[in-house]
């Protein structure tokens, strides 16, 4: 059923971007589309890696939660279900930030990008405060949504408020990530999220789970590593000179465009 699921959004997609909106940006088949696709998959195989690193983080602990027993692993999948569903809020807004970081970088508005980064940023903690504050409220029953077994209820109430506070930083990180996606620094999120969660948080989780935390050891570790991750980012996009992003922006564009950027550009200041 995912799989027609998929094809039918795929589909449905297409015919949304035909019919209702997104046709005008189509001018036919081109030679100019392949000028830049060494540059454009450089910056998309980056982008899986940025991505995937913290994905790829999340099933090693649930492999390893497998090896802990019957009853802390019934209680990862309550947990990763409902860390999924969570998870789409920052994932959101890190979409939205990555497209207006890059088209006001394309437009020259600097100020303009550098706003809307920490603007997505704030957005992100007062979700993930939200969040927080939810989970936290019903901490005790929320297991009760997919299981009755009452050793899973506990276990999962005992493990929740670790979910529960990184979801401020998970929220950086899905915004923050988002604002370096925009610039084309996917690199710098990947290296980010490589250090924090495969050099240190990882490692300790397991550490832990096995020497007598459990479960509740493998979320001490991802919760280590979002904090870390959320705050790094964050403090990149913050720093960040949005000037020489501009000129990288532009850099990446066809000597054609980036002439017709200067000349939209001057009529602009003229104007």
């Amino acid at each position: 059923m995912s799989r027609i699921s998929y094809w039918l959004s795929f589909f449905l997609l297409v015919a949304y971007a035909r019919f209702v909106a997104g046709h005008e940006c189509w001018g036919g088949w081109d030679r100019k589309c392949l000028h830049n696709i060494t540059r454009f998959a450089r910056i998309a195989a980056l982008g899986v890696v940025h991505v995937g690193t913290e994905w790829w983080a999340f099933e090693i602990v649930a492999i390893v939660a497998g090896q802990l027993g019957t009853i802390p692993l019934a209680a990862q999948s309550v947990i990763m279900t409902a860390d999924q569903v969570m998870n789409t809020i920052p994932f959101g807004v890190g979409v939205a930030t990555s497209n207006r970081v890059g088209n006001l970088l394309g437009a020259r508005r600097a100020s303009g990008a550098k706003l809307a980064g920490n603007t997505a940023a704030c957005l992100s903690v007062l979700l993930g405060a939200i969040v927080l504050a939810v989970l936290m409220g019903t901490k005790d029953v929320f297991a009760y949504l997919f299981n009755d077994d009452i050793q899973v209820v506990r276990l999962t109430a005992h493990v929740l408020p670790y979910v529960a506070l990184f979801q401020i930083a998970d929220g950086l990180n899905g915004s923050c990530g988002g604002s370096l996606r925009g610039m084309g620094r996917q690199h710098v999120g990947a290296a980010v999220n490589i250090i924090s969660y495969y050099c240190g948080a990882l490692p300790l989780g397991i550490y832990l789970a096995k020497h007598g935390w459990g479960l509740a050891g493998l979320w001490v570790g991802q919760c280590i590593a979002l904090y870390t991750v959320g705050f790094a980012e964050w403090a990149i996009v913050a720093l960040t000179d949005y000037e020489k992003q501009v000129e990288n922006a532009l850099k990446r564009l066809d000597s054609d465009e980036r002439a017709e950027m200067g000349e939209v550009g001057d009529t602009a200041v003229d104007g």
